[in-house]
């Protein structure tokens, strides 16, 4: 029999992982999958309760929530000496950004694609920073996209905005517009030297982010590299009009848009900015990233 740790956000997509959790249950049991739910009772919980169970024989770990669940998940497990076991993923969120390379962002066929246990070798991105940030310390871990710049500040206003769903990532953009300047970036890109005055800078290991944006259309997941996708400086009233053609992938095709493919990748900024690997806000520039070929095993 199969034993399943499923580490869960209940209250993600205004309570509707509560309801997935259920679904999800129930189809474990009915095919005789054995499954323990960590549930998340306050942020950082997972942090707390997820590591002392990493031990335990599981033939897989699922998230089950947003890709800010599945960061948290990532990293107590990739942060535990020894562990070995696939990774899974029941998007129960309102982006599900990182699903949509597998499943199209359903929770159903995530959870029967557990079942059949069909796991693959996934590349991870590993960040380093400057100074130490709260539960990760001065490094951590994302599988999906890490953001720089006018994107960051976005992030940070759709969170403020959750509850209008799928419209708080169109929402945020238009409110960030107001206050954003470009940055001075300065790139080492596999030991190459590169100075831009950018928008953003997204750092990407699949194709989408916030939800339906294919930011990065041809990233792969498991090629060794990263896609790095910078804007360069342009007016907000550009900046606007570009913004609805990356739902499509064909803002890559604008004369202001760069993208470069890499292994490493060190970034400093003037000024300072904000970083948010996988939805999530954790740390400032300057910081190191490196791609870790293959690193996990991951149940698609």
């Amino acid at each position: 029999m199969k034993r399943i740790l499923i580490a869960a956000n209940t209250h993600s997509a205004h309570g509707k992982g509560a309801e997935i959790l259920r679904k999800a249950e129930r189809g474990f049991a009915q095919r005789g999958v054995q499954c323990e739910v960590l549930v998340s009772q306050h942020s950082g919980y997972l942090f707390e309760a997820l590591p002392p169970r990493l031990h335990e024989p599981w033939d897989a770990v699922v998230a089950l929530g947003g890709d800010g669940t599945l960061f948290q998940v990532l990293n107590c497990c990739l942060k535990h000496d020894g562990f070995a076991a696939p990774i899974g993923l029941i998007p129960a969120g309102t982006g599900n950004s990182f699903s949509k390379e597998f499943c199209n962002g359903v929770a159903e066929p995530a959870w029967q694609r557990i079942i059949a246990g069909t796991a693959m070798p996934v590349d991870v991105l590993h960040c380093r920073l400057a100074k130490s940030e709260d539960a990760y310390g001065r490094e951590y871990f994302f599988i999906n996209v890490l953001g720089v710049g006018f994107v960051s500040e976005v992030n940070v206003n759709a969170l403020r905005h959750k509850r209008w769903g799928a419209f708080a990532y169109a929402l945020a953009v238009v409110l960030t517009l107001a206050k954003f300047k470009a940055a001075q970036l300065r790139l080492t890109v596999d030991g190459r030297l590169l100075e831009r005055k950018s928008m953003f800078a997204m750092l990407c290991n699949s194709r989408y982010t916030g939800g339906q944006m294919k930011v990065a259309p041809h990233a792969e997941i498991n090629d060794g590299l990263m896609e790095v996708v910078l804007l360069h400086e342009v007016s907000r009233a550009e900046l606007l009009r570009a913004f609805p053609t990356v739902y499509a992938g064909t803002h890559i095709h604008h004369p202001k848009i760069e993208i470069l493919r890499c292994q490493k990748l060190h970034l400093e900024a003037e000024p300072v900015q904000l970083l948010t690997p996988d939805g999530e806000v954790v740390g400032h520039t300057p910081m190191e990233v490196e791609v870790l070929p293959r690193r996990i095993q991951f149940i698609l």
